[in-house]
Formats: structure tokens, C-alpha cells, sequence
């Protein structure tokens, strides 16, 4: 009867820790303020839909089953990953928190705290920049100092893609008028 009660709690125990696993732990503890968001709409030129990606975008193949797209981005400044996401978990919100969480320290005054909500063509675009110091996570292990992000939430009527890109700030900024635009004007 011993030997049953061990291996029951010893089931159960490394059960709990595959639970962990399983969900997202990185989820955030404070909420998003937006309290710092500027406006952005003035920095986005839409009078030009883009009807397919930058030549300099090339379309890789996703380095994880949880993405649906990923893209290399090669600029004046050097390359990094644009990861797309399409109807993961968490809500809109939870998964803004849990990428503005993993960054601590002081921003780059490049590339601030910014939040802005557009809704176009009958879909809905949250936009997404942050810096300071990159505390990993979601498949970008690798801790960095003066790290930006530049993210999209688009939501349609039937789906919700998830854009990320978390590079050095001077890399993101060579890109990030061509992303809000790509994004804004691009057929999902």
C-alpha cells in the first residue's frame, strides 16, 4: 500500500510540473499602461496598399509549430526575424502584457512605450513598441540590452495573427516604417 501512495504522489507531483510547462508562466503580474502611448497615425502612410511583401522580407520556414509565418528582415542595419502568430492563446491584452513584460530596465528614447489601437478595412490593428532590457522568452531565449520590439495584433472576423519582432533598437528602427506599413496594407 506504500508503494502506491509514492507513486500516486509521485504521478501527481511530476504531473503539476508538466502542467507548468504547458501554460504560459511567463504570464504578466502588472497590467499594460498606456498612459505613455503617442499617437502614431500621423507616422503611417496608408494611401498605398502594399499587395505582397518587401523584396527584402524572405519567408522562411516557422522555427516552431506554434508559428504560422516567419520572415527574415534584412536591412541597412543588419537582419532579424519578424515571428507570425495566428490564434494562439491568451487574450489580445494577456499576450500585449506578457511582451511588454519582458523587457525591464530603462527604454531606448528611440524607440519608447507606445500603444495605439486602428481599426481599417474592417479589421482591428493594435500596434506595439517597447525597449529596454529583453528578459527572453517565446522561442527568443537570448537575454540583450538595448532591445526594441515591434509588434502587430490583427484582428478580422474570423482569425487573429500575432507580428513580433524583438531585434537591437537601431536594427528594429531602420525597419519599423516599412512594418507599419507592410502591416497596415497587407491581405492576411
Amino acid at each position: 500500500m506504500n508503494n502506491f501512495k509514492i507513486v500516486s504522489y509521485l504521478l501527481a507531483f511530476f504531473s503539476g510540473i508538466i502542467l507548468i510547462f504547458l501554460i504560459d508562466f511567463d504570464q504578466p503580474s502588472k497590467s499594460v499602461s498606456t498612459q505613455k502611448s503617442t499617437n502614431i497615425t500621423s507616422q503611417i502612410n496608408t494611401s498605398e496598399p502594399v499587395a505582397t511583401f518587401p523584396a527584402n522580407w524572405t519567408s522562411i520556414r516557422p522555427s516552431s509549430s506554434m508559428r504560422d509565418k516567419e520572415y527574415v528582415i534584412k536591412n541597412s542595419v543588419g537582419e532579424f526575424n519578424l515571428i507570425v502568430f495566428k490564434n494562439i492563446g491568451g487574450s489580445t491584452e494577456q499576450n500585449i502584457t506578457r511582451w511588454i513584460n519582458q523587457f525591464s530596465g530603462d527604454e531606448n528614447s528611440l524607440l519608447p512605450f507606445q500603444k495605439k489601437e486602428i481599426e481599417q478595412s474592417g479589421k482591428n490593428f493594435t500596434f506595439i513598441q517597447n525597449s529596454g532590457y529583453f528578459n527572453g522568452g517565446m522561442g527568443q531565449t537570448k537575454a540583450f540590452d538595448n532591445a526594441g520590439l515591434i509588434a502587430f495584433i490583427v484582428e478580422d472576423k474570423s482569425d487573429i495573427y500575432y507580428y513580433k519582432a524583438v531585434a537591437s533598437v537601431e536594427i528594429l528602427m531602420d525597419s519599423k516604417e516599412e512594418i507599419i506599413s507592410t502591416i497596415l496594407s497587407s491581405n492576411l
